[in-house]
């Protein structure tokens, strides 16, 4: 990743919480701030698109499927697939 030089003035007082909080270079933490800023001005750009066109508007969105047949299906739950699932949520932890 390119790298940049910059100089500027920041709240002294919060700088060092920071760094003793962290422990890491300067540029370390103004990376981390740079992408916490990004990822919220983000949001704050998503929350507003939404608002401004929600889901429930957009008709490629907001459709019903086609009714079906039900699904012929109406027993118990196999052992197996309720140990696969019971294995798959162990490995995600």
């Amino acid at each position: 990743m390119p790298r940049v030089r910059i100089s500027t003035t920041v709240d002294a007082h919060l700088l060092a919480t920071v760094r003793r909080m962290l422990g890491a270079p300067d540029s370390r933490i103004l990376d981390r701030a740079l992408k916490a800023l990004v990822d919220q001005v983000e949001e704050a750009h998503e929350l507003a698109a939404l608002a401004a066109m929600p889901y429930e508007d957009d008709p490629d969105l907001n459709w019903t499927p086609a009714p079906g047949a039900d699904l012929p299906y109406d027993g118990d739950v196999p052992a197996d697939v309720v140990d696969m699932a019971r294995c798959r949520r162990g490995s995600a932890r």
